[in-house]
């Protein structure tokens, strides 16, 4: 027999995968619907488990439509800054925790021997399997890849071209001296970078507080210092210039 939740899945596809999606987000950051008591925090196994299944459920009856980004680079200079939405469910539990349009976030560094734009970023679960998550620099094209991104945009901040240039340096010393992903997001601990905290220390040290202070409250179980710094927080900063979207294409 089927049971109510079953009829919705077969008859309301898209009501389910929205319910589904809120109670994973529910799962990974229920302080922000709840304050997060010691119960809780002790239950973290139970809520991870909770997370995982409801994420299979929901990629089970989700659609698989496919989206190009079309990443124009004309107009690029070096440390314009590139965000993404990908299809995962991290993706949707940071869209969902900012409200904003784009959950990933990468600096721009221009091969001058290939003349091709490179993003450098760091970003979990792209290593091979069993290789450490370092931060990276890949080709655009590959940044925007089908199976990455589902929209994307590109933003300048407000300051002069040495000082971009600067910070795309700073960020490519990080790729070659493989420094590894922050699975903490610890903003205290910079010795391993998570997306926007790679970002954020690219300027902060050409003295520019692309975050303008702006912190997101995170349960202690994602993030050990209790808050991190989101993509929104830095298309929304006063230090950028503009952010304009790419088109993209179904496929």
């Amino acid at each position: 027999m089927l049971s109510n939740f079953d009829v919705k899945v077969l008859l309301f596809p898209d009501m389910a995968k929205k319910t589904l999606k809120k109670s994973i987000f529910f799962c990974l950051c229920p302080h922000l619907f709840v304050p997060l008591t010691p119960i809780m925090e002790k239950s973290v196994s139970f809520l991870r488990l909770c997370s995982m299944l409801l994420m299979l459920v929901c990629f089970a009856c989700g659609e698989h439509r496919t989206s190009v980004v079309l990443a124009d680079d004309e107009g690029f200079r070096e440390g314009d800054l590139v965000l993404r939405c990908g299809y995962g469910a991290e993706s949707q539990v940071v869209t969902e925790a900012s409200q904003s349009a784009y959950s990933h976030i990468g600096i721009l560094h221009h091969d001058s021997l290939a003349d091709e734009w490179m993003v450098i970023h760091a970003v979990p679960g792209e290593a091979e399997r069993g290789e450490p998550e370092y931060v990276k620099c890949e080709p655009l094209a590959h940044f925007y890849a089908a199976d990455r991104a589902v929209s994307g945009a590109w933003m300048r901040v407000n300051c002069a071209d040495s000082i971009a240039g600067a910070a795309s340096r700073y960020a490519w010393s990080k790729a070659k001296a493989q420094v590894e992903f922050d699975n903490d997001y610890q903003l205290s601990d910079t010795t391993q970078l998570y997306c926007t905290e790679l970002i954020w220390q690219a300027y902060l040290h050409q003295g520019i507080d692309l975050s303008d202070g702006h912190r997101h409250s995170v349960p202690t179980l994602v993030c050990k210092d209790g808050e991190c710094i989101f993509p929104s927080d830095i298309a929304e900063s006063t230090n950028i210039l503009y952010v304009k979207p790419f088109n993209t294409q179904e496929q």
